[in-house]
């Protein structure tokens, strides 16, 4: 309900800026958007211009309380672009736009990028944008959005809030970000670190060139349970305490595949458990899946769903290739 600086005048609102500053900041209070938007312009003599609204920040308390009121309005203005980036920041929204990036003059583009290191980090939330939440509200779907923290001078985006019913349940970890793009067929890119198989204390990375993921329900009578099948294509990208460069034979190389598949079936099997028991919130879109591939089996079970999938069963099946191993003389 407020972007800009702490400081604050008159009785609705207060607003900031200095010498240097590249910026002007409004905070403004209000029961409703309208309302404060209009009120805003009674400050200055500028027009809000939604179409260059680049962020929405929310705090965990408004996203606890829900979307749908707060979505509304942006839903209904004409100005309002679907690409609009949404985060949901751990603490007070308004002191995520008073940091001032190193590499950026406005906060709001740095935020607006972050989702854009997706193809390379796998922890990366990209889908976070206006239109993706107003196609989940419409659906009866469960999502998640990127969570975004202070810290000291930066920003960081780390993991995401999850809701269910348009309301935030709780937090995801990065990992636990990992492998719901994993299983949703959302992963771009990034890499994976497993112990190695072979030498003691030694680490190995593989960067992911391509994840792909199949979800195939399978219904028992009244019951179903979901297989996942993943298929993971990577480069042998680093190793660490450990010395290879004549050993990487093909022995080596498919217990370390053996290794990928295990952590991805791991952290997978790992974050399933806890979004089904604990937040009971079907980030993975099970629901959907049913709807799609077992349509008649949906209309049977559709009022039944809540109850039912903290106990779904489900079964990971990782298949990994390490293509590449690099060279090193």
């Amino acid at each position: 309900k407020n972007s800009g600086s702490s400081s604050q005048g008159s009785t609705g609102g207060g607003g900031g800026g200095g010498a240097g500053k590249k910026t002007m900041e409004i905070t403004q209070f209000g029961n409703s958007f309208m309302s404060m938007q209009r009120e805003m312009q009674s400050r200055t003599s500028l027009s809000l211009y939604y179409e260059h609204l680049q962020v929405i920040v929310l705090s965990e308390e408004v996203a606890r309380q829900g979307l749908e009121q707060i979505i509304d309005f942006f839903v209904r203005d004409p100005e309002m672009r679907r690409r609009v980036k949404i985060f949901v920041s751990k603490g007070e929204a308004k002191s995520v736009l008073s940091v001032e990036p190193k590499i950026e003059d406005y906060s709001s583009i740095y935020l607006a990028n972050i989702p854009i290191n997706a193809r390379v980090n796998s922890r990366i939330i990209h889908k976070t944008d206006l239109g993706e939440v107003i196609r989940s509200l419409h659906s009866g779907l469960d999502f998640y959005l990127p969570m975004i923290e202070v810290r000291d001078d930066e920003i960081k985006a780390s993991g995401g809030a999850a809701f269910k019913d348009a309301k935030m349940v709780g937090w995801v970890s990065e990992l636990e970000t990992e492998a719901i793009k994993l299983i949703r067929n959302l992963y771009l890119g990034g890499v994976i670190t497993v112990s190695s198989p072979e030498y003691g204390q030694g680490i190995v990375t593989m960067e992911v060139t391509s994840a792909k993921s199949n979800i195939t329900p399978v219904i028992t009578g009244d019951e179903v349970s979901f297989n996942i099948d993943i298929k993971v294509k990577g480069n042998y990208a680093e190793s660490v305490n450990m010395h290879t460069h004549a050993q990487l034979d093909e022995y080596f190389l498919r217990k370390l595949e053996k290794s990928y598949e295990k952590e991805v079936e791991r952290i997978c099997l790992k974050t399933m458990n806890r979004m089904q028991l604990e937040y009971g919130a079907d980030i993975f879109r099970f629901n959907q899946v049913l709807q799609t591939e077992e349509p008649a089996y949906w209309k049977k079970i559709s009022d039944q769903w809540d109850i039912m999938y903290p106990h779904v069963e489900v079964n990971v099946n990782a298949d990994v290739t390490i293509q590449l191993v690099g060279l090193v003389k």
